[in-house]
């Protein structure tokens, strides 16, 4: 226990300034049994740590854990955390990747039940679904889902500046006004450039050369089919390769429907496991699902487009391939995965590439025309490279301004 305490310890001094996004003030986290899940690299632990550091500073009564830690190679969960409330007074225990402990469900509903007194907040993958679990922690885990820097969070770091963020209807609605502002801020269609390129992933700052950051995102493809899809889900290592086939198909397709028969046929695997895996793909945080606004089983019966989650997966999937990648698919998977990140429901549009509430967006270059949604109602050009709009045209970097 004292070798816990000691990393812990360690951790906490080792920490360093942390800026305080908008989403960390959003999570209340006054439950008993709290959860921030996530894909890698997004800042699970840099929150735990910072939440500590500023809820209890040095006290004895907060301690920080690893699941995937040595020690509970020989150690239960349970164990820690009644040690830690019967000699040490605890009152907050924090679990980081909790996903990598083998028992994780069962041993917070003991802990929850058995420890009245002590309030834990874990942390895991995207793929965590508390109800799929045998032991139900549906109705005592509140949990919050945490995701990578928007564009305004990434000019915030990066230029130690304060930004406003905007909902949807006001970024229609003061659009001329807010990109004029936006427009001040020296080399800005710069920084939106690198942040489509490497900006999504809070890493991205520790490193100066894109290469390197590519790598670091490769390494987190890799650690989460071979270390979490493969211990969550219990597959063989032979089939995990198909998950990588699957996003480098994604990464290099231009915007269409996705054919599940041809994508089977080509990767040697029935229908059935094709679509489990996307969704697997889905539940951890790689990709993001098109559907069409429906009802009942019109609604599921065909994928219109699928995305990979954010546009920095997408370039690096293509760096590694060696390919040159397709701007025009980057700029969707960023309305998509902005918009959704926000919690806009968003879905696919015969008329234009995006439908969102009463909103339909067409996604292109400067040089798009209007001509496809000239007739819609509430129809919008999102036009990439170009900083301030006009009536039915807004820049594309403005969804960057959601949360």
């Amino acid at each position: 226990m004292q070798k816990l305490i000691e990393k812990y310890t360690q951790l906490l001094n080792e920490q360093r300034e942390v800026y305080q996004r908008n989403v960390f003030a959003d999570f209340v986290l006054d439950g008993r049994i709290m959860g921030i899940i996530g894909p890698r690299g997004i800042g699970k632990t840099t929150f735990l740590l910072e939440y500590v550091k500023t809820h209890y500073g040095d006290s004895e009564k907060a301690l920080y854990i690893s699941a995937d830690d040595p020690y509970f190679l020989e150690n239960t969960l349970v164990d820690v955390a009644q040690n830690f409330v019967n000699n040490y007074g605890g009152e907050l225990l924090l679990i980081d990747e909790i996903h990598r402990y083998k028992n994780w469900n069962q041993e917070l509903k003991n802990i929850y039940d058995f420890l009245p007194k002590l309030k834990v907040i874990f942390s895991g993958s995207s793929s965590l679904n508390l109800i799929k679990g045998k032991h139900d922690l549906s109705r005592r885990a509140i949990i919050y889902y945490l995701h990578g820097f928007s564009f305004r969070e990434f000019l915030e770091y990066k230029l130690q500046i304060k930004l406003k963020n905007y909902s949807l209807d006001q970024l229609i609605e003061d659009q001329i006004v807010v990109s004029r502002q936006l427009s001040k801020i020296p080399k800005f269609l710069g920084h939106w450039r690198e942040y489509l390129n490497i900006g999504y992933y809070p890493f991205a700052f520790e490193f100066k050369v894109k290469d390197n950051i590519y790598q670091a995102v490769a390494n987190i493809i890799e650690k989460t089919i071979y270390e979490d899809i493969a211990s969550y889900y219990s597959l063989k290592t032979d089939n995990l390769i198909v998950f990588k086939k699957l996003l480098f198909f994604l990464a290099t397709t231009s915007p269409g429907e996705v054919n599940v028969n041809k994508l089977a046929n080509s990767l040697g695997k029935d229908n059935k496991t094709i679509l489990e895996y996307l969704r697997i793909l889905q539940d951890i945080g790689f990709i993001k699902f098109l559907l069409n606004n429906k009802r009942g089983h019109s609604l599921v019966r065909n994928l219109e487009k699928v995305y990979l989650d954010n546009s920095v997966l997408f370039f690096a999937l293509n760096a590694y391939l060696g390919k040159e990648a397709e701007i025009g698919l980057a700029r969707e998977i960023f309305v998509h995965n902005q918009l959704t990140n926000a919690r806009y429901k968003v879905f696919y549009a015969k008329t234009g590439d995006i439908n969102c509430g009463k909103y339909f967006f067409e996604i292109g270059g400067r040089s798009k025309k209007i001509k496809q949604i000239k007739d819609v109602k509430n129809g919008y050009l999102l036009l990439d490279n170009v900083i301030t709009g006009s009536k039915n045209i807004l820049p594309l970097y403005l969804l960057g301004f959601l949360y």
